[in-house]
């Protein structure tokens, strides 16, 4: 192997770290980040993996528009989740929720989904865990079969995956 070979391949296993770095790096930075945010006027609240954990889990069978057949959603419902961030029921009264996802998606539900459907920001689909590629790390689901209503595409906006923020307006 000549000097200049040497050369070419240390810099191709160099611009092929560096390219490797780039691409986990944003990865690595939203883990050790918050999981979820809650915003408001009044503050923001930040849930990390394990304060989501400490939180009451609940679960959800339900089927979804964008998988087959019933799964089985473990995680928080979004009621318990907005109360450890200092919103009750009373304060909810009349408001509504902004949800922006990972991918920029934002849709706002009225807050009183939270009494009427009591829908679960799942944080694993059938025992496993949801992945970002695959509509984690969270998202927004609500109990469909429980609900004829919710079979309607004009709720299936609602169901926010990839959820990152969730502003109390």
């Amino acid at each position: 192997m000549t000097t200049n070979s040497a050369f070419a391949l240390s810099r191709r296993h160099l611009l092929t770290g560096a390219a490797a770095a780039l691409t986990f790096a944003p990865a690595a930075r939203a883990q050790s980040g918050p999981l979820l945010r809650v915003e408001s006027s009044s503050g923001v609240s930040s849930f990390t993996e394990e304060s989501f954990a400490a939180l009451p889990q609940s679960v959800l069978r339900t089927h979804t528009a964008w998988t087959e057949g019933p799964r089985e959603f473990q995680g928080v419902a979004l009621k318990d989740l907005l109360a450890a961030a200092g919103f009750d029921s009373a304060a909810l009264q009349g408001r509504s929720l902004r949800l922006r996802a990972l991918n920029e998606y934002e849709v706002a539900i009225p807050a009183e989904d939270c009494e009427i459907y009591n829908p679960l920001l799942a944080r694993s689909m059938d025992g496993s865990p949801m992945l970002r590629s695959d509509k984690g790390p969270l998202w927004l689901v609500y109990p469909r079969d429980q609900f004829p209503e919710l079979h309607d595409q004009r709720y299936d906006h609602r169901w926010a995956w990839q959820l990152a923020v969730i502003t109390v307006v």
